[in-house]
């Protein structure tokens, strides 16, 4: 099972999310002055904190609300510039938020006058959204040039997923990282597993793995944290956490998932309609084999393991909404754009903030 992806086919959501962690671990006097009263649920909605909206990550977030808290940082790094807080505003005007803002000194020296502004924005009317067409200068052109609905950030809808599996030697990953860098318009994040097993190399937190003790992965189980897990061998665990599920589709991105047959079934059964289930196998064994001894990267028992291996996952095909035959490559990628084309085309499924994820059992 593919678990994550090298630090250079990292998505810029994923750079983001790592940041937004770090954020979240160095909080300023005021920030945390404003996060101690608000993660109460003293304003009586829900707020998240250091959370990623289009190309930023923002200071305090009410989804319900469509409302921004941010503290005055001067500057901001974007995907691909850095902006003033003017710029950052309008940016996150135009995604259909209001934004209100507050200096440290305010928030340090006249709190009490800080959250009476917070809870008058709480009641009023949202602000009115963002002029059809509109592009702002400076703005990201791939997010309005897109034939699919814009980025749904906080809009109460939520991205779809894409699973993805195949037998080893099939071209799964080959044509998973065609989808993610050549059609950005996608807007797709990759699903980024945790495990119980160290780092190697250079492999970094968040980027290819979410790296966890075995008793914080046994802890993470216990607390039902999971979407999907298994223990390859003993003490060694993979698995999906359900927060960075959520977090990406919250913000509107289609995650994808390059998992194995079995789990690959699982999410399909968990999630429904909300996923798109790709079975890519080749023309034959026969072909799968030549692909194997060409590769040169294993013996011939490991290749006749592995061949052992996709026929038993080739039974499982049927259980998938789609099946790509993957005979020539660039036929199969034609043919992947079409059915993902297709299958986020129709009509976004709603995300309910309190809606919470039931673990799936290993296959």
């Amino acid at each position: 099972m593919k678990r994550g992806y090298e630090t250079a086919n990292c998505t810029a959501y994923d750079l983001l999310h790592r940041f937004s962690q770090e954020n979240r671990k160095n909080q300023t006097e005021a920030e945390s002055i404003l996060w101690n009263a608000i993660r109460a649920s003293q304003c009586g909605v829900r707020f998240r904190r250091q959370h990623i909206i289009g190309d930023y990550i923002a200071d305090f977030v009410c989804l319900s609300k469509k409302l921004i808290v941010e503290i005055d940082g001067g500057y901001h790094g974007r995907t691909s510039q850095i902006v003033k807080d003017e710029q950052r505003t309008e940016d996150l005007r135009q995604l259909g938020y209001r934004v209100i803002r507050f200096r440290n000194e305010e928030i340090i020296g006249a709190f009490d006058k800080v959250m009476e502004t917070i809870d008058k924005e709480l009641h009023s009317s949202p602000f009115p959204p963002p002029s059809e067409g509109r592009v702002e200068a400076g703005k990201d052109k791939d997010l309005h040039s897109s034939p699919f609905p814009p980025p749904l950030e906080g809009t109460g809808e939520a991205g779809k997923l894409l699973i993805v599996s195949a037998p080893s030697g099939s071209g799964k990953s080959t044509i998973v990282n065609y989808l993610m860098k050549e059609h950005p318009e996608f807007r797709l994040a990759f699903s980024v597993s945790a495990t119980s097993r160290p780092p190697r190399g250079e492999e970094q937190n968040g980027v290819e793995y979410y790296f966890l003790s075995e008793e914080e992965f046994r802890n993470h189980i216990k607390a039902d944290d999971f979407l999907e897990y298994e223990e390859v061998y003993e003490g060694r665990f993979y698995g999906t956490l359900k927060s960075q599920v959520e977090e990406k589709l919250a913000a509107g991105l289609n995650v994808v998932f390059d998992v194995d047959v079995k789990g690959g079934i699982n999410i399909k059964k968990h999630y429904g309609d909300k996923a798109l289930s790709i079975f890519i196998q080749p023309p034959s064994i026969e072909a799968l084999r030549k692909r194997l001894i060409l590769r040169a990267t294993d013996d011939m028992k490991q290749i006749e393991s592995r061949l052992a291996k996709a026929e038993y996952e080739m039974s499982f095909a049927p259980q998938f909404d789609r099946i790509l035959v993957n005979d020539d490559l660039e036929t199969a990628k034609r043919e992947a754009v079409a059915m993902l084309e297709e299958f986020l085309a129709s009509p976004p499924t709603p995300l309910r903030e309190e809606e919470s994820l039931e673990a799936v059992a290993p296959f």
